[in-house]
């Protein structure tokens, strides 16, 4: 009598694409629930959106840096703009992450939710750059000192489109953020407390961050 050959063996699930949390959160937590977790998974999201939200931030400061040492070399600043940007952006991720994790624990999933909500915000830095490659030079009144001219530059700047873009993309994005978790959390853990928890938790330290990188636009407005 012929054996019977095994079945065959079940295929693994297959985890979802991060950008489907931004348009139906539960149904992106329901599809990485039978997933094994992976803490890297969607790293490379929080990794493309803070390296955008230095280029930005970098590209809306450039003609008052080159306006203070016109002529200079000027390449470290923007540089030292960019890196910044991208030390922030990836700080808040890990607050998120961190938090995320006090309250939901390995169900919730943190580090893979909140690293995929980081695609909301990534066509939004994305367009901030835009926007700061087409903004004209800002003209800075005649007769301001010289140790001036940068503040008076990042005045005229600040009141600009792109930079209210950048500041609402770093805080309000933050706050959307905390809102995709929630449903997220609330799928994956069956808890409407700890859902709320892993949302708020780290929302305000996460929004203070992202906030410090846009603070010399804001202040300066």
């Amino acid at each position: 009598m012929a054996r019977r050959s095994p079945p065959p063996a079940p295929r693994p699930a297959e985890a979802p694409l991060p950008a489907e949390i931004t348009w139906r959160p539960a149904a992106f937590a329901r599809a990485l629930a039978p997933t094994e977790p992976a803490l890297t998974r969607y790293l490379a999201a929080p990794g493309v959106a803070a390296l955008l939200s230095g280029v930005a931030y970098a590209l809306l400061v450039r003609p008052a840096v080159n306006l203070a040492a016109p002529g200079s070399f000027t390449f470290s600043t923007h540089l030292t703009n960019v890196m910044g940007g991208v030390f922030l952006g990836l700080f808040a991720y890990l607050i998120q992450w961190g938090l995320g994790y006090v309250a939901t624990r390995r169900e919730g999933r943190p580090a893979e939710v909140y690293a995929a909500t980081h695609t909301l915000t990534i066509p939004l830095y994305l367009l901030v750059a835009v926007l700061a490659v087409l903004t004209p030079a800002p003209v800075v009144p005649s007769g301001i000192p010289e140790a001036g001219v940068e503040r008076a530059a990042l005045h005229v700047l600040a009141g600009g489109a792109a930079a209210t873009l950048y500041t609402a993309v770093a805080v309000l994005g933050t706050v959307a953020q905390a809102a995709l978790a929630f449903v997220a959390f609330r799928t994956l853990t069956g808890s409407v407390g700890r859902a709320l928890a892993g949302a708020l938790l780290p929302l305000l330290p996460a929004a203070a961050v992202q906030f410090i990188n846009a603070a010399p636009l804001f202040f300066n407005r």
